[in-house]
């Protein structure tokens, strides 16, 4: 592996640097027009990219289930190979000794993130913008293969996820926080009591389908035709959800980066152009579910032997806390309901 980041980071045939970043389970190298992504060879509770068939496997699994939304995108996979002379080489003759996806690169001052981040005087020149994103995302869900599980079966992904929520936060480690996050995990179980028939009800609609799975705003360029890319591509379980759990999630997302409106236009054009709509209700459980999810990815870093970035991840695992803490223990809030 480390051979072949050495390989894959040293210039392009243009002369031009690579850019290279990491993220847990791959290396991004970027030249001026193309991003190759290496996965890594790690396993987890979900994953397993150890042996190469099964790196082949999710290069593949990722190409194709993200050229659904961004099909000029996905340009497909390339071999990585060492060639007789020992040296290695894409895509040439040789043994195959990894596999790499290949992507068209996106204009970086497109990103929704960077853009949301503009002062908001600048942000009329957006509303365009995000309309198209919207009318792309209701001919998505409206294709979406719709599950054929029923709520308990569902239920039980979103209980597992809450039950491993609850067992990274509660972690000794993380002592300090525990009297607000046991309030909040508390909050939170009412919560799905009282809304479950809501739930329940979209489910009996056919509204829980195949999405993205990981719609956030780093994955959204605003290009006249918008693409939305990087989806969650290694558990189908994971990307059953109801659309507008993700638009919530891409909301919330938006709101922490200083454009709170983006969430309720993508609500009302997703109402408008799907024909439904969950109860408020309903949607604030979504988005309590998403922070809380989001506070363990980012407090779970710290429960590795090295992690990366140690300084960022509590400040930012605690600001995603507030979000779950506001929409479930802010009684003005519930009551306003």
């Amino acid at each position: 592996m480390v051979q072949i980041k050495a390989f894959l980071a040293r210039s392009d045939g243009g002369g031009a640097s690579v850019v290279v970043r990491e993220t847990n389970k791959s290396w991004i190298f970027l030249t001026p027009t193309h991003v190759f992504k290496l996965k890594k060879q790690v396993r987890d509770d979900l994953q397993d990219l150890t042996s190469l068939r099964a790196r082949l496997d999710n290069c593949l699994m990722e190409t194709d289930l993200n050229r659904r939304l961004a099909p000029k995108t996905y340009l497909g996979i390339i071999r990585v190979v060492k060639c007789s002379d020992g040296r290695l080489g894409l895509g040439t003759d040789g043994k195959t000794v990894d596999w790499l996806v290949k992507m068209r690169r996106l204009p970086a001052d497109r990103m929704l993130d960077v853009a949301a981040t503009m002062p908001a005087k600048d942000h009329a020149s957006l509303k365009p913008q995000v309309e198209r994103l919207a009318q792309k995302l209701i001919a998505f869900y409206n294709d979406s293969p719709v599950s054929l599980l029923g709520a308990a079966e569902l239920l039980t992904g979103i209980q597992d996820q809450r039950q491993l929520n609850r067992a990274c936060l509660l972690n000794p480690l993380f002592a300090a926080h525990h009297t607000r996050f046991g309030a909040v995990f508390d909050a939170l179980d009412v919560a799905f009591a009282t809304h479950l028939k809501l739930f329940e009800a979209r489910v009996k609609a056919g509204w829980i389908r195949e999405c993205h799975g990981d719609l956030r705003p780093e994955h959204v360029c605003l290009t006249p035709t918008p693409v939305v890319f990087d989806c969650l591509e290694f558990n189908r379980n994971l990307r059953l959800v109801d659309p507008f759990s993700e638009v919530v999630f891409l909301g919330m997302e938006a709101e922490m980066l200083g454009a709170a409106w983006i969430k309720p236009l993508l609500i009302a054009r997703m109402a408008s152009g799907l024909g439904t709509c969950p109860d408020t209700a309903l949607l604030d459980l979504y988005a309590s579910m998403h922070a809380m999810l989001r506070t363990r990815l980012c407090l779970a870093h710290l429960l590795v032997p090295t992690p990366r970035t140690p300084e960022k991840w509590m400040p930012l695992g605690l600001r995603y806390f507030k979000v779950a803490e506001r929409l479930l223990c802010d009684t003005d809030r519930i009551l306003a309901r």
